[in-house]
C-alpha cells in the first residue's frame, strides 16, 4: 500500500518530524500529487517553505502546489509565492510574519507558508478553510515536540524520521519509536479530569503558563503554581492523597527531573495531558515514570497514521533505507514509508 492510501478517509492531516531535515516536506509534496480530485488546503506551523533552512544552511525542498489548490499562509510571504492567485479571506490571526490570509492557487507553483502556532488559532484557521471550500487539509508541522497545534487540530499525523536525527539505525529507532508512543498514548476515560482540562486555558508549548494541578483525594483540584521545586515537593509530601496531575500546558522536562528525584514508588498515579507532545520528557524519564507505576493519558490522541523515512542527512551521509524501514516497522507495528522509493516504483511502473 502507498501512503496517498492510507491516508484516503482522513480529511486534516498533520506531518511533523522527529528533527529538522526529517523530510516532512517531501511528504507534503508527496500526498499534494497524489491529491487530483478533491480540493486540497496548505498551511503550516510556524514557517515552512523556504528553500535553505534557516538553522542548518541546507537546501529543502519547496513545497509545489497545484492550481485551485488553497493556501493559508502570513500576507508577508505572498509576494514570493510563485504562483498566480486569487485572495479569499483575512484570518484575523497574526504571526511574526503578518496576517494569515487565505489565498486560491489559480497556476501551479511553489509557496512559502507561515501559520499559527497556538492550537484555538490553528482550529479557527481549519474550520475557515473548510468554509472556503478546502475538502483535504495538510497542515505542515514542526518537530514533534513542538507540534502541538498541529495534533491537537488534526484527524492523524504522519511523523517523518531519519538520518538528520542521527548517523545510527538503532537511535533512529528507538527515539521514533518513543516519540510514535506519545503521540499514541490513550485516551482519558475519567470525566472529572475531563471536564477540569477543558475548564483551564490551554497553554502553548515554551510559554510560562504550563500550569500543573494535583487532583487530591477528595476530588478537589489545587494548582501548583509555577516553581518546578514547588511542584515537585508538594507532590512527594502528599503523594498518598494524589489521584492525578493534570498539565494544562506541558509537562516539561525539568519538572520530571525534579518530580523523580524526590519520589519513588507512584502507583496509581495518572499524569494528563491535552496531547502527547505536551509530555516533553526524555526516553530514560518517561520509562522511569512507568517503572514506579505512574501511567499517561492524553484528551486526545495524535491518531499517528504512518512513519515515513528520510535515509539521507543533510550533513551527505546515506542510511540503508530498507534496513531502516524494516527496523523500524518491527519496532513499532506501524506502517513505514519512503516515499522516495514510492514514487520511484511508480514512475518505473
Amino acid at each position: 500500500m502507498f501512503l496517498p492510501r492510507l491516508t484516503d478517509r482522513f480529511r486534516c492531516i498533520a506531518i511533523i518530524g522527529m528533527e529538522k531535515n526529517a523530510g516532512k516536506t517531501t511528504v507534503l509534496n508527496h500526498l499534494l500529487r497524489a491529491e487530483t480530485k478533491r480540493i486540497c488546503a496548505v498551511t503550516s506551523i510556524g514557517f515552512d517553505g523556504e528553500e535553505t533552512d534557516q538553522v542548518t544552511g541546507s537546501q529543502k525542498p519547496t513545497i509545489y502546489v497545484g492550481c485551485g489548490t488553497l493556501i493559508a499562509t502570513a500576507d508577508g510571504l505572498i509576494s514570493s509565492c510563485d504562483i498566480t492567485r486569487k485572495f479569499l479571506k483575512l484570518t484575523g490571526i497574526h504571526t511574526a510574519m503578518g496576517e494569515v490570509v487565505i489565498v486560491k492557487a489559480l497556476s501551479d507553483g511553489f509557496v512559502r507558508i507561515a501559520g499559527p502556532a497556538i492550537t484555538n488559532q490553528m482550529e479557527k484557521l481549519l474550520e475557515m478553510l473548510k468554509e472556503c471550500g478546502a475538502e483535504k487539509i495538510f497542515i505542515d508541522g514542526a518537530a514533534a515536540r513542538k507540534s502541538t497545534a498541529a495534533i491537537s487540530s488534526a484527524d492523524c499525523c504522519i511523523l517523518a524520521t531519519g538520518a538528520s536525527y542521527s548517523p545510527s539505525i538503532g537511535q533512529i529507532v528507538s527515539q521514533t519509536r518513543f516519540n510514535a508512543g506519545l503521540l499514541n498514548l490513550p485516551s482519558c476515560s475519567d470525566k472529572s479530569l475531563i471536564e477540569f482540562l477543558h475548564s483551564v486555558r490551554q497553554s502553548v508549548i515554551g510559554s510560562e503558563n504550563n500550569d500543573c494541578f494535583a487532583r487530591l483525594e477528595s476530588g478537589e483540584f489545587v494548582n501548583l503554581g509555577s516553581s518546578l521545586d514547588d511542584q515537585a515537593a508538594f507532590v512527594a509530601a502528599g503523594l498518598e492523597n494524589i489521584s492525578a496531575l493534570v498539565f494544562s500546558g506541558a509537562m516539561s522536562n525539568g519538572f520530571a527531573k525534579k518530580f523523580l528525584e524526590k519520589t519513588r514508588k507512584l502507583s496509581g498515579l495518572k499524569l494528563l495531558a491535552r496531547d502527547g507532545t505536551r509530555f516533553m520528557l526524555s526516553l530514560d524519564q518517561y520509562q522511569s515514570f512507568l517503572k514506579r507505576g505512574a501511567s499517561f493519558e492524553v484528551i486526545k490522541p495524535g491518531n499517528l497514521l504512518a512513519i515515513t523515512v528520510n535515509p539521507v542527512a543533510p550533513t551527505g551521509f546515506n542510511l540503508d533505507p530498507e534496513e531502516l524501514k524494516e527496523k523500524l516497522t518491527k519496532a513499532t507495528d506501524i506502517p513505514v514509508f519512503d516515499v522516495v522509493a514510492d514514487e520511484e516504483r511508480l514512475d518505473v511502473a
